[in-house]
């Protein structure tokens, strides 16, 4: 009897230190394959799902889903002594008109251009197709209309609103030529400065989708007053878009990439006006990127968990679960969570969510590609060490021809 007690022991402790290390091994892997495991790992579910995705290419982007690493596709070239000469001249016309401090505030070319199997597109020649061109969005899509008004200048001028730096909400100019005349408007619109997004819902957007005609286009965007934590309000704004019914041609501009060196490279508070921007790399395209802080504010930046926090949200959690399958967040302390500020998802995130939308529900409005173009280039481009959602010059030109290359096609 005692000896039958002793082989039953026996076996059960068999049978444990069996699970155990069956157990061990296979919640290895999952942490090996965890959604945003490490860029080294090529098993990573998230690189797999990028893996599997049709890009299309025609030499400078109709490529609808950044990837998750630098891309190496397009290709930036030098400047010409003439393009130089121009777009000095256009920085000039930029500070002269003065619609706001960041595009005032853009600092000169880095003397290299996007460059593209499709020739930059005659701005004169494009903006003569429409009558109006509506520009509804945030503080960066301000700074795309000012340099293309710049760029008309002294051809265009202000009829209506007046440029008040970063207040600047509502203001229109009218650039006349060999076929008559084209407004350009812009109004502001953005959750940051209106969490009830009146501009979009109630005023402006539906301003424009009900009084455009078939020469008409507005221009939109969206994403860079978002971050995760307003996940659902975004996607809730891009639904509302995509049910828009107009006769005018809607294109609406990518999110670009922030250059903050956070997790992902999005903006937290307490690196503003402080920390030094950095080109994406691929752990901070793949939301895993080391906190770096070249000020002296490192301690505010990883106490900052107004943000972070949420990534233990359980809504939060199963919204980004139902937008990533593969989606896996296990659970943690705030201490732990620290060191993936402002969140764990990639830099992608925001065109993941909005592309795919609009690809389906909406045909008729046209991306604007511009992440995967801006982070190809490999350079800091914003406008400066404490602001770094804004652009450079170059960063703001690349991303307007794009704008007029889906504008001519």
């Amino acid at each position: 009897m005692r000896i039958i007690l002793v082989l039953a022991i026996f076996l059960v402790v068999v049978n444990v230190l069996l699970f155990t290390i069956s157990f061990t091994t296979t919640y290895g892997k999952m942490q090996n394959n965890r959604f945003f495991g490490t860029m080294s790992s090529k098993d990573s579910p998230l690189r797999q799902q990028y893996q599997q995705r049709n890009v299309t290419y025609d030499g400078c982007g109709l490529d609808k889903y950044p990837v998750l690493t630098v891309p190496k596709l397009p290709k930036w070239r030098n400047y010409t002594n003439e393009e130089t000469k121009r777009y000095m001249e256009i920085l000039k016309y930029v500070n002269q008109i003065g619609l706001d401090t960041h595009t005032q505030n853009i600092p000169p070319p880095v003397f290299s251009k996007l460059s593209c199997d499709k020739d930059s597109p005659d701005i004169k020649g494009v903006i003569l197709q429409y009558k109006r061109i509506w520009f509804i969005g945030d503080s960066v899509l301000r700074q795309v209309f000012s340099v293309l008004i710049a760029q008309l200048f002294p051809d265009a001028n202000m009829t209506d609103g007046v440029a008040e730096g970063p207040e600047t909400n509502n203001v229109a100019f009218v650039y006349n030529h060999s076929k008559g005349s084209t407004q350009l408007r812009y109004s502001k619109s953005g959750y940051l400065w209106d969490p009830n997004e009146r501009s979009l819902y109630m005023n402006e957007f539906q301003d424009a989708i009900r009084t455009s005609t078939t020469n008409d286009a507005i221009i939109i965007n969206r994403s860079h007053h978002y971050d995760h934590q307003l996940g659902p309000a975004l996607q809730k704004a891009v639904d509302f878009i995509a049910n828009a019914t107009t006769d005018a041609a809607i294109f609406f501009i990518e999110a670009s990439d922030e250059q903050w060196p956070t997790s992902n490279g999005m903006f937290t508070k307490a690196c503003m006006w402080f920390c030094k921007c950095e080109a994406l790399k691929n752990d901070r395209i793949a939301g895993r990127g080391t906190m770096v802080d070249n000020s002296k504010n490192n301690r505010n930046i990883t106490g900052d968990l107004n943000l972070h926090s949420y990534q233990q949200d359980k809504k939060l959690r199963a919204f980004y679960e139902s937008m990533y399958p593969q989606f896996v967040i296990e659970n943690t302390s705030h201490s732990l969570f620290t060191t993936w500020v402002p969140s764990y998802l990639p830099a992608t995130w925001k065109n993941d969510m909005v592309n795919p939308i609009l690809q389906k529900s909406a045909p008729h409005i046209k991306i604007v590609p511009i992440w995967r173009q801006l982070v190809a280039r490999g350079i800091e481009h914003g406008r400066g060490d404490g602001d770094c959602t804004h652009k450079s010059l170059n960063a703001v030109l690349a991303i307007g021809e794009q704008l007029l290359r889906a504008m001519v096609s």
